[in-house]
């Protein structure tokens, strides 16, 4: 079941919701924009390093507990390692990424192995980290490498205490029925959104219910800016006349069921699916992290309205729902 009371800290915080005796804020602070200038609608860039120390300090406050980060984000976990263990230390739990494995570990037990130990290691480094981490692997193609050494490298960062959950980074419905079935698989992270059925398949849906300890954090709830840009950029795959018809739809949802604009709608969509534990948001500024703060806070969306959501909205490609598939600019 989920646990929607807020964490113990004065003014105004996030929700925590806990699976299993895991603990994890509905809103987890996503840091690639601190290793690149990430997302379809990024007008400011890279935060410079104090920028970055305000917005995990607000995120502090804010009761936030985790942090999503990868060693494939640039410079993202050096510069959160730099903040963390600043002047003013930040209690924050990292949530990091194992660097996608060459092919040429595939086949190769040892070499798999290596490469998973050598991506913690240099996570823990560039973190400055002593305690555990939550550590999953970025492609979830990878638990098969070495004939699943890789996979066995992180179970033994749990039995070492290196890690306090594993689990995959997933990128489509059939890479998470391979994963659910994967020992210790403790932490999913997938792309969701409000217009994305793939994940409500029947068969998901009830395996996922069969998983009340699994954390399932959903990324791309704004599907990198695309759902809160509207029809102010072009969306790949997709005619301007859709789009326009999918922004216009989404502007009288917002209306009809009474919350603020299309990020609120968006997120309080997502936090209403029974096993979603928590989004994942970046955060440019402070004031953005603050306002998605403030959107989470308030009540999801009911079953009755997401059902009114799901009717009005109109299927959309998987081209345009990943962004994999997406055109390079």
């Amino acid at each position: 079941m989920n646990d929607y009371a807020a964490a113990a800290v004065d003014g105004p915080v996030v929700p925590v919701r806990s699976r299993g005796g895991y603990r994890q804020s509905v809103l987890v602070v996503g840091t690639a924009q601190f290793g690149g200038a990430y997302g379809i609608a990024n007008r400011t860039g890279v935060p410079d390093d104090d920028a970055t120390a305000r917005i995990l300090a607000a995120a502090r406050d804010l009761a936030v507990t985790h942090l999503d980060t990868a060693r494939a984000y640039g410079d993202s976990e050096r510069r959160i390692g730099a903040a963390l263990h600043g002047h003013a230390p930040l209690d924050l739990a990292v949530v990091t990424k194992v660097a996608p494995l060459d092919g040429a570990v595939a086949d190769d037990a040892v070499g798999a192995a290596r490469a998973v130990r050598a991506s913690v290691d240099a996570s823990r480094a560039a973190l400055r980290w002593t305690g555990p981490l939550t550590l999953l692997l970025h492609r979830a193609v990878d638990a098969a490498a070495g004939g699943g050494a890789g996979w066995q490298e992180l179970r033994r960062c749990l039995v070492t205490g290196e890690a306090d959950r594993i689990g995959v980074s997933v990128q489509s419905p059939d890479e998470l029925r391979r994963a659910l079935d994967l020992p210790d698989l403790g932490y999913v992270q997938l792309p969701c959104n409000i217009l994305d059925r793939r994940w409500l398949v029947a068969d998901l849906a009830a395996s996922l219910a069969d998983r009340p300890d699994l954390v399932v954090t959903v990324r791309s709830a704004y599907l990198q800016g695309l759902l809160v840009a509207g029809t102010g950029v072009r969306w790949p795959h997709l005619s301007d006349a859709e789009r326009d018809a999918v922004v216009a739809t989404l502007d009288r949802l917002v209306a009809d069921l009474g919350r603020d604009d299309r990020a609120d709608l968006c997120l309080a969509y997502l936090l209403s699916l029974p096993w979603v534990t928590s989004v994942v948001v970046g955060a440019e500024t402070e004031e953005q992290l603050r306002r998605n703060a403030d959107l989470v806070r308030r009540a999801p969306i009911t079953a009755a309205e997401r059902g009114q959501v799901l009717s009005a909205l109109p299927e959309m490609p998987v081209a345009l729902l990943d962004p994999s598939q997406w055109p390079a600019c």
